[in-house]
């Protein structure tokens, strides 16, 4: 699910234009807030971009000791404003669905889960947005939740929504994973007739164009059920950083290009005994149709994550190596630095 362009794209796309949609000084209830987080939010995506990843799926595309907190001070106040005004007035669910935007933005999935959640729950599960932003907050913390509870809220927010843009995408994304690369590409088809960003619009385009490719061949023709890359790869860890993973910390193992750029392939895992053995492979990959053997040199990266998230942060474990499938050998990994 190369995420570079679309992540991008999307967080502007799929994030901020709701709330520049919401700053209409006629529409009903939180107005003035929601044109004020919009003017935040256009503002600081530049920066914000690099914590968000798109509304698909957020994974960091620095190399780990590249990565360092990025404040967010202006929307961070707006994130504070609404959650004093929701002590207040509990059953504001347009507050809730711009705190859950907000929050999405900068990068607190646990927090906008949460507000989705309210919005979710005090609608009883009858607006579409909330639905959609509950679900994907869910990916966001845990990309698995694409295959369960997640991928059952897309397709009930697609029956009350068919037109709503991140139900349409993810909606793709589910159908696509289960194997319907029919309705894969009819949703994807659908999202490109709304007003999206070029980037994701060129992201969108090659998609389609390798699902159109596919249509007609079997799997072991086009390669869907098999992975055409994949690299046996082992991970250690420095002893002496050994004692400093928490019991509950999440390891994750990434591809990405050797020139830098997002994530090509991802696994995710609960930190456990050592050496961790594992296959990482096309089913890895971020977006359909990616081919890590076709990518050139990689560089692979395994961090523990302390939080648990996948975007880098301060006191994090790390090590990486390159690879290069000409060489057809396994990898190892150890992890011997910290993220600053």
């Amino acid at each position: 699910m190369a995420i570079c362009a679309v992540f991008i794209a999307a967080a502007i796309g799929l994030v901020a234009w709701p709330l520049l949609r919401r700053a209409d000084p006629a529409a009903a209830g939180g107005a003035p807030r929601a044109g004020i987080a919009a003017a935040v939010v256009a503002a600081a995506l530049p920066v914000a971009a690099f914590l968000i990843y798109f509304s698909l799926s957020q994974w960091d595309w620095r190399a780990p000791d590249e990565v360092q907190r990025v404040a967010e001070p202006d929307l961070q106040r707006v994130v504070a404003e609404l959650q004093r005004r929701l002590d207040e007035q509990p059953d504001d669910v347009e507050a809730w669905k711009l705190l859950g935007r907000s929050a999405t933005v900068l990068g607190d999935y646990p927090l906008a889960r949460r507000a989705f959640g309210e919005a979710n729950a005090r609608t009883q599960g009858a607006d579409a947005e909330a639905v959609v932003g509950y679900a994907e907050s869910m990916v966001l913390m845990d990309e698995r939740e694409i295959d369960g509870e997640a991928a059952q809220l897309f397709e009930r927010a697609l029956e009350m929504a068919p037109d709503n843009a991140r139900a349409l995408w993810y909606g793709g994304i589910v159908a696509y994973r289960r194997g319907d690369m029919a309705l894969a590409q009819q949703r994807w088809i659908e999202l490109q007739e709304h007003p999206l960003p070029a980037d994701l619009r060129q992201v969108l385009a090659e998609r389609l164009a390798e699902l159109e490719q596919s249509q007609g061949k079997s799997a072991t023709q086009t390669g869907m059920n098999a992975p055409a890359g994949a690299i046996n790869l082992t991970v250690g860890i420095d002893p002496a950083l050994a004692a400093r993973v928490p019991a509950d910390a999440i390891l994750f193992v990434i591809a990405r290009r050797g020139t830098g750029g997002p994530p090509l392939a991802v696994q995710r895992r609960p930190v456990g005994a050592w050496p961790v053995s594992l296959r990482l492979s096309d089913t890895d990959a971020m977006l359909p149709g990616m081919s890590l053997a076709g990518a050139g040199p990689l560089k692979l990266v395994a961090r523990i994550s302390r939080s648990g998230q996948p975007i880098a942060a301060s006191g994090d474990l790390f090590g990486e190596v390159g690879y290069d499938f000409a060489s057809a050998r396994p990898a190892s990994i150890t992890i011997d630095r910290t993220v600053p």
